[in-house]
């Protein structure tokens, strides 16, 4: 009885951590997806736009940012 529950913990476990392993991998995409579409925002306020439509890109970008910092905080657990 013990061995067996011992088994089904033990894959409950192994798929727990599978799952958290691939939205990791999603989040790690998505980050480095956020950071290539800043690095062009901040070439293209650089050429054009106002100072209102920059500090608004910027503070939807600072929220994203934020979104998937706090993703990962919640995977670190």
């Amino acid at each position: 009885m013990r061995y067996d529950a011992l088994r089904e913990e033990n894959k409950q476990l192994r798929e727990a951590n599978r799952s958290q392993r691939e939205e990791i991998l999603r989040s790690h995409r998505e980050l480095e997806e956020l950071q290539t579409q800043y690095s062009r925002l901040r070439l293209a306020s650089a050429v054009t736009g106002t100072p209102e439509e920059r500090d608004a890109a910027r503070r939807r970008l600072t929220q994203l940012i934020s979104q998937i910092d706090h993703v990962m905080e919640i995977l670190r657990q």
